[in-house]
């Protein structure tokens, strides 16, 4: 991404090497702030029954109509069920866009590879937490490699002049 020589790189390029760097950290910390805040909702049962999950797929909200309550115990549960599941893949989603928007892939392809409509719930959540682990990986990465091309570049500026 940011290969090259300090002592080869021209002064009029150096300018342009840390505007392209301070982009990508720009980037990348949106990136990670966007995942914070990554909603889920799904609803069931004509809007009944609905429900919030963080992006991590984990429950923050449910809401009945008080019409569901007319329900038996075994239709009301599977609704929730379903709720809660629909905000989980709606989580997913939008997990799935932020991280592919980083790893410049189209919005809805950045899910596991292979994964169906028949992907569990957990599976999901895997896929979630290793896509999480690579981006904070990457991240990482690309901290530690800024810090010295940047102190290179330093260098380089103050013994150019």
């Amino acid at each position: 991404m940011f290969d090259f020589d300090p002592a080869t790189v021209r002064p009029e390029e150096l300018d342009r090497i840390i505007r392209q760097a301070d982009r990508s950290l720009r980037d990348l910390t949106d990136a990670m702030g966007r995942l914070g805040e990554v909603t889920g909702e799904g609803e069931t049962a004509g809007g009944m029954v609905r429900a919030a999950v963080d992006g991590e797929g984990r429950i923050q909200d449910l809401r009945f109509d008080p019409r569901v309550m007319r329900q038996d115990s075994e239709s009301l549960a599977e609704a929730v069920v379903d709720a809660v599941r629909a905000a989980q893949e709606d989580a997913r989603r939008k997990t799935a866009d932020v991280l592919g928007s980083v790893l410049d892939e189209p919005p809805g392809e950045a899910s596991h590879p292979g994964s169906t409509d028949r992907a569990t719930a957990t599976d999901r959540a895997m896929d979630i937490d290793r896509s999480r682990r690579r981006l904070e990986a990457i991240q990482d990465s690309f901290l530690d490699s800024m810090e010295g091309r940047l102190a290179d570049l330093e260098r380089f500026r103050s013994r150019s002049g």
